[in-house]
């Protein structure tokens, strides 16, 4: 009990004294609860996947292009509880690569889903933890994933964060390398969060930045903010890779990045996270929106 009160303090400069007390032995039980319960909750469908949908501002109206798979668990005693909880918990505990594996399933199944419904293909996300990085058949699983599946590999894009990279910066390279020989998309999750985000430019091979929301939630108020997303993508387009901006909430910060030439955007302004029976409506809108541009250009060609 000594030690979890002295845990408590890490990383907490303003206090220098902690007790164990009721509120502390009640995280603790919450927390061995939500550990215990992860394997019943895989089987229950307790987790359930979210998309958020990202759209290509580059023409004349924004489209759907892709989503990005967030996981939610929605369990049976506690209700809803935050990723911001369970995530960082089931890294401490070793379980995230579970909750991967299901993600990954989950997601390429449904845009296998999505294509047999709608005649359209909407690749999607996923996240590779620092776990996954480690795991010698990873390249296997997801090629047996995809043919499971009847996909492309360019349907499932792979995000890799930098805190995945900081552990062991060979590893990765060597295995983000063999992935992408094999036609994966690979997104650098959270670009510009950490200390070490341009030295992973200068080794990583990757195809595209994510900006992390941080920089994009003050570029219409601050000048400043501005005109470090715009040196982000001179970076990228140094580099020849694309960025897609996340956390865009607002008219102006989409109209903003528009100017600055940044093509997929992510946030808010289109859509939270939602789950598949509510995205489904957002590719009905993109497919008639598709069907009309169709019809408009066959009149004029006619």
């Amino acid at each position: 009990r000594a030690m979890m009160a002295c845990n408590s303090l890490k990383n907490n400069y303003n206090a220098n004294i902690s007790f164990y007390d009721t509120e502390l032995h009640k995280k603790e039980l919450f927390e061995e609860c939500l550990v215990a319960d992860v394997d019943s909750s895989l089987v229950n469908k307790n987790f359930v996947v979210y998309y958020q949908p990202k759209y290509d501002i580059s023409g004349s109206r924004p489209k759907l292009s892709s989503a990005e798979a967030l996981i939610r668990w929605n369990h049976p005693e506690f209700g809803m509880v935050s990723p911001g909880v369970f995530i960082p918990l089931l890294e401490e505990n070793g379980l995230v690569s579970k909750l991967d594996h299901f993600v990954w399933h989950e997601a390429a199944s449904q845009v296998r889903k999505w294509r047999d419904t709608y005649n359209i293909t909407i690749p999607v996300s996923v996240n590779l933890s620092r776990i996954d990085i480690y795991n010698p058949k990873l390249e296997e699983n997801f090629m047996k994933l995809i043919e499971t599946n009847g996909l492309s590999t360019r349907d499932i894009m792979l995000e890799v964060t930098e805190s995945a990279y900081t552990d062991n910066s060979d590893q990765i390279v060597q295995v983000v390398e063999n992935l992408r020989s094999k036609g994966f998309f690979i997104e650098m999750d959270d670009f510009g969060s950490g200390y070490s985000s341009l030295n992973m430019l200068s080794e990583l091979p990757i195809d595209a930045l994510k900006l992390d929301m941080k920089f994009i939630r003050n570029i219409a108020i601050n000048p400043k903010a501005l005109h470090m997303v715009e040196l982000m993508m001179d970076i990228a387009d140094f580099l020849k890779v694309s960025v897609v901006a996340e956390g865009v909430e607002t008219e102006e910060q989409c109209r903003l990045l528009k100017q600055l030439k940044c093509k997929i955007i992510q946030g808010f302004y289109f859509s939270k996270p939602i789950p598949p029976e509510e995205f489904k409506l957002l590719i009905e809108k993109e497919v008639k929106a598709r069907s009309n541009e169709a019809k408009e250009i066959e009149y004029v060609n006619r």
